[in-house]
């Protein structure tokens, strides 16, 4: 199949354009999604898909600069824009770069998005035509590629001239025991840094080399070269038994090699079996399945795909976060801000990006209880942001968040015990923090002069009163936003804030988005997509 990116900055536009076609009628699967042009450049340059579906204005790298880079690459990917009528100034730029076809959002019909699809795909056909035509493969791994995998992805050539084309270079795939595993390295980078390999034909050489290797010497199939950071591998027999003890051996020798010889942890994805050829597509398309959910399997792992795959990966790293999180010893935390919000957005379409931003909501929850001056919430919230955007996968992205909180808790328990007057104090906020509070009636009540009792506060807390009193407010606003369906207005007064402009400014001071975004996000979450 071919294989698409979307690359659009609204959340739902691009889950609309995802679930509203079906791509398999076009021969196409989307095998990834991107919030902006920087995102989206780095995964085309991992993927290299044959179709990418762009926004022109996005954050950080805008559609006009992303098809730039795609087109300096010499890659000829179709790429379809999706643009506003307010875009046109810029579609017509895009139109310059040699682009496919537009897509208005919002006002095209799904007959119209299908009618540019359907002009794209004879495109990617009559391309792969002309490129399989034109190349005569100089090596065994260029006929595998040209034609195994031209019939794996595009189905061209079909079946029976990709076996014939095989067979008259003395290549023969049984029809026995028939199970596909793709490779995936996530440290590629590294690879070509440590080889000083900016081409990576050295390490393909290498990795196809040593595969190849142990793939003879067990005599259980043979390997293909798919992007530069992924591998498929192609395990048949000439009798059927059915067992995949072999197999799992194989990928455990390769791992073991991988590592002692790399020091790489590959990351395997491998489907059924079956004991049919015209089965192979299917058997990729499992594989294909469980790759687009990589970034949540643990590095060095061998992950089998089942008719509960998804359900049983979602139960496990939940689990496995569950067990993370309770040496916090915190419950209440851990399973409204964690743990709930996960398996929520596990009922749907959940993607990493997701999750960083699930994590990143998590850790600023902590981070408001501790009550830290401003400059300090500013400096914890964008180191972690750094922590969140150079992790490899979930599990390395669980550790960060859990090591950040870990540190943070160390640091609340070294400041020095509250007094007397201050517990007073901030026992009497939270049981009243709905009601109008002024610092001169919270002094005199706990028997200290307003100034002696404000220079006291800041110098326990390290925050003046009314910030505190803020903070905590839009904490409570906060909960109110994510586990009720009142209107914003009706929030901001149950928390005691008298005008909803001002709770709404207040509000994206402490976390950096509006309440009206923070509830869609949570909304969205809850939903079932």
């Amino acid at each position: 199949m071919y294989k698409v990116l979307i690359v659009e900055d609204e959340m739902l536009v691009r889950t609309g354009i995802r679930a509203s076609i079906d791509w398999e009628k076009f021969n196409m699967c989307v095998v990834n999604e991107a919030s902006n042009g920087k995102i989206a450049w780095e995964l085309y340059q991992q993927t290299l898909p044959d179709l990418v579906l762009t926004d022109i204005k996005m954050p950080f790298m805008d559609g006009i600069e992303l098809i730039r880079n795609i087109r300096s690459t010499g890659n000829p990917a179709q790429i379809i824009i999706l643009s506003c009528l307010e875009d046109f100034s810029l579609a017509q730029e895009a139109i310059r770069l040699g682009v496919s076809g537009y897509i208005l959002k919002l006002t095209m019909t799904s007959e119209e998005m299908e009618s540019v699809l359907l002009s794209v795909r004879k495109a990617l056909d009559e391309e792969y035509l002309t490129k399989s035509q034109s190349v005569s493969p100089a090596s065994l791994n260029d006929i595998l590629e040209s034609s195994l995998l031209g019939y794996l992805s595009y189905n061209l050539p079909v079946l029976e001239d990709c076996l014939s084309t095989l067979e008259s270079h003395h290549v023969t795939i049984h029809s026995h025991d028939l199970a596909i595993a793709l490779m995936d390295i996530d440290q590629y980078e590294h690879l070509q840094d440590l080889y000083n390999d900016r081409s990576g034909k050295l390490i393909q050489f290498s990795i196809q080399n040593i595969v190849n290797e142990i793939l003879a010497k067990n005599q259980s199939g043979l390997v293909i070269h798919e992007t530069p950071s992924r591998y498929l591998l192609l395990f048949h027999s000439p009798r059927e038994t059915r067992v995949f003890a072999p197999i799992a051996d194989v990928l455990e020798e390769i791992m073991t090699i991988m590592k002692n010889y790399f020091n790489i942890t590959p990351r395997f994805y491998l489907s059924t079996m079956e004991q049919d050829l015209t089965r192979l597509k299917n058997l990729y398309s499992q594989c294909l399945s469980l790759s687009e959910y990589g970034f949540f399997m643990e590095p060095g792992s061998v992950n089998y795909y089942s008719n509960t795959w998804k359900e049983t990966l979602c139960q496990t790293i939940l689990s496995k976060t569950g067990r993370a999180f309770s040496v916090l010893k915190d419950d209440a935390y851990s399973r409204n801000f964690v743990l709930e919000p996960l398996e929520r957005l596990f009922t749907g379409n959940f993607t990493s990006q997701k999750v960083r931003d699930l994590f990143f909501d998590s850790f600023t929850a902590y981070l408001n209880n501790l009550r830290l001056n401003e400059e300090e919430s500013y400096q914890q919230l964008r180191y972690f942001l750094q922590l969140l955007a150079s992790a490899s996968g979930y599990h390395d992205m669980l550790a960060k968040l859990l090591d950040c909180i870990v540190e943070l808790k160390h640091h609340s328990s070294e400041q020095a015990t509250y007094s007397r007057e201050i517990v007073q104090a901030l026992q009497y906020l939270q049981e009243n923090y709905q009601n109008q509070i002024l610092v001169n009636d919270v002094a005199v009540m706990v028997g200290l002069s307003p100034n002696y009792f404000s220079s006291v506060f800041k110098k326990e807390l390290g925050i003046s009163f009314s910030e505190y009193l803020n903070r905590y407010r839009i904490e409570k606003s906060m909960e109110l936003l994510q586990n009720t369906s009142l209107k914003t207005y009706e929030i901001a007064y149950q928390c005691g804030f008298s005008d909803e402009g001002y709770y709404g400014k207040t509000f994206k001071k402490y976390t950096g988005k509006t309440p009206n975004e923070h509830k869609k996000s949570c909304l969205f979450l809850q939903q079932k997509i």
